[in-house]
């Protein structure tokens, strides 16, 4: 049997590939989903900002938006997206 170069460079090369795209589908399986089922507190959607009833879509500059109560009882948070 002889041993031919070109054989084992394409069987190298396919197998690398192969490994990069099965390591791809796995990273992507493993990535969060977003939950359109997220609901406030009290069970009623977030407003248009993501926004729970009470609070207000604030910028807080570097920190980004946030979502914080009206009577600035308690800390603020990320939106629900």
């Amino acid at each position: 049997m002889k041993f031919n170069l070109y054989v084992w460079q394409k069987c190298i090369l396919f197998f690398m590939l192969g490994a990069l795209v099965g390591w791809g589908i796995t990273a992507y399986s493993y990535m969060p989903k977003s939950n359109p089922d997220l609901t406030c507190a009290d069970g009623s959607n977030p407003d248009k900002n993501g926004c729970c009833a009470g609070e207000v879509y604030t910028d807080m500059g570097d920190l980004g938006f946030n979502c914080c109560p009206e009577d600035g009882s308690s800390d603020c948070f990320p939106p629900i997206r």
